[in-house]
């Protein structure tokens, strides 16, 4: 059986998007990302277009970015429900419909520009890149590049625990609805938490 990749893991490849510093990806990715909110509707279709390049570009299949978001999908469904119906007089609303639409494909675009930049980025690389402008800014003492880039690592860290979780509670016969994201959710932020204390632990050991 093919193993599934963790949503937003890093993925070992030779693409370009792999051998451009880390700091100008996190740059362009994370503009794109904002980008797509920001800019009309005409837009869309360019920044998928760029997404996809450069997915296939890394090796990486453009429908496997969107690992992850199926609470993203109900929301959006969530969304367009909200922005369509009219409750007085029942009927639907279609420029509201759209609306609502054009939204979730921008959400669902700026999450696969985020899975793409922690897919072909290590930490370790965004904290080196952040630390060497935080050097030239004469920032250092500031310690801002370390404190990003574990901010950062707990996106796809997050992703990482709820595959665990949702692993052990399918093994043990668990079934999906409600009940299951009301046993899983508490389990995943207290072990997030538990996450986070070990990180300011080993911080607090190394003298930061």
């Amino acid at each position: 059986m093919k193993k599934k990749h963790t949503p937003w893991a890093y993925r070992k490849g030779k693409g370009f998007l792999y051998r451009i510093p880390a700091g100008i990806k996190l740059i362009f990715l994370l503009g794109l990302s904002m980008a797509v909110f920001i800019f009309g509707i005409y837009f869309l279709p360019i920044s998928g277009m760029i997404i996809i390049f450069f997915s296939l570009n890394a090796g990486i299949k453009p429908w496997e970015l969107l690992r992850g978001s199926r609470s993203l999908f109900f929301l959006c469904l969530g969304i367009m429900l909200f922005q369509a119906l009219e409750f007085s007089p029942l009927g639907l609303n279609q420029e509201g419909l759209m609306e609502g639409i054009f939204l979730s494909l921008r959400m669902g675009l700026s999450f696969s520009t985020a899975a793409l930049l922690f897919s072909t980025t290590t930490m370790g690389e965004i904290q080196k890149s952040l630390s060497q402008f935080e050097t030239f800014l004469k920032l250092k003492n500031l310690k801002t590049s370390l404190g990003i880039s574990l901010m950062l690592g707990f996106l796809p860290r997050f992703f990482e625990i709820w595959e665990d979780t949702d692993l052990a509670w399918k093994s043990r016969g668990g079934k999906q609805g409600l009940i299951k994201l009301i046993v899983l959710i508490p389990l995943v932020i207290e072990r997030m938490m538990e996450k986070a204390a070990e990180m300011a632990e080993a911080l607090d050991f190394k003298g930061f």
